[in-house]
C-alpha cells in the first residue's frame, strides 16, 4: 500500500513539472531566469538600504544608553560619597583632579578605590579602614561593588575608560566619554559628559580627557 501511494506521487510530481516549448521540443524548466534574479537582487539592496542605517542608529542608541547607565551609577556613588565625606573622591584640595574608570586600568584608580572601600591609609584616602564620616559612620563604606567598576568601559572604544574630573575644592564632579563623530567619520571623536548638576548627556568637541569643571560648576574649554 505504501509503495502504491509512492509510485502516484512521484508520479504527479513528474506530471506537474514546468514545462515550455522551443521548437517544438519541451524542455523542462530548470532554474530562474536572468531577469527574475535581477529582480530578486534589486529587492535585497532595497531593503539593505533601507535596514543598515536603522540597524546602525539602534546600535548607536544602545551604546549612549550604556554610556548613560553607567554614568547614573557612577553618579549615585558619588553624591552617597560626598553625603558621608562633605566632597567628592579627591586627592587633594590644591587642584582639579582627573582619573579613569574602568577595567582597562592597570591599577585602581583613587576615584575607584574610595568609592568601592578599598583604598589603603594614604594622601586622599579617606574611606580607608578606622575613619570617621562625618555622618558618625566608620569606613571603609561600599558606595559601588569594585567589580562593577572593573566592568565598566567605552562601549564604543572598548580600549577607553570614563574619565572624572574633579574640581579643586571638591564640590563638583565631571564624566566624560569619547564617542565616534558620525558628521567627519568613525575615525574621528567627539566626546559626551555629564556633571553633578547637568544629568543629560551633552556633546563637546574637546576631547573627554581634557574637559574640567570649575568652582562654579562651568565645564571649560
Amino acid at each position: 500500500m505504501e509503495k502504491r501511494v509512492f509510485e502516484l506521487v512521484n508520479k504527479r510530481a513528474v506530471e506537474n513539472k514546468t514545462k515550455f516549448h522551443t521548437g517544438g521540443e519541451a524542455m523542462e524548466r530548470k532554474g530562474f531566469t536572468l531577469i527574475e534574479l535581477m529582480i530578486v537582487i534589486a529587492i535585497i539592496i532595497i531593503l539593505a538600504a533601507v535596514a543598515i542605517p536603522n540597524y546602525l542608529k539602534m546600535t548607536d542608541r544602545a551604546k549612549r544608553s550604556r554610556i548613560a547607565g553607567d554614568f547614573e551609577s557612577l553618579a549615585i556613588a558619588l553624591e552617597a560619597y560626598k553625603t558621608d565625606w562633605g566632597f567628592y573622591p579627591t586627592e587633594d584640595f590644591n587642584s582639579g583632579h582627573s582619573y579613569e574608570i574602568g577595567k582597562n586600568n592597570t591599577a585602581d584608580s583613587l576615584v575607584e578605590t574610595e568609592l568601592a572601600g578599598t583604598s589603603a591609609a594614604g594622601v586622599g584616602r579617606n574611606n580607608a579602614d578606622h575613619n570617621t564620616t562625618s555622618t558618625g559612620e566608620q569606613s571603609p563604606i561600599e558606595y559601588i561593588k569594585i567589580d562593577t567598576l572593573n566592568s565598566m568601559v567605552n562601549p564604543y572604544f572598548p580600549n577607553e575608560n570614563y574619565y572624572y574630573y574633579v574640581s579643586k575644592s571638591g564640590n563638583h564632579w565631571l564624566l566624560a566619554a569619547h564617542i565616534p563623530d558620525h558628521k567627519v567619520g568613525a575615525d574621528t571623536f567627539v566626546s559626551v559628559y555629564r556633571t553633578d548638576s547637568v544629568t543629560q548627556l551633552t556633546e563637546s568637541k574637546t576631547a573627554a580627557a581634557d574637559l574640567k569643571i570649575d568652582e562654579n560648576g562651568a565645564v571649560s574649554p
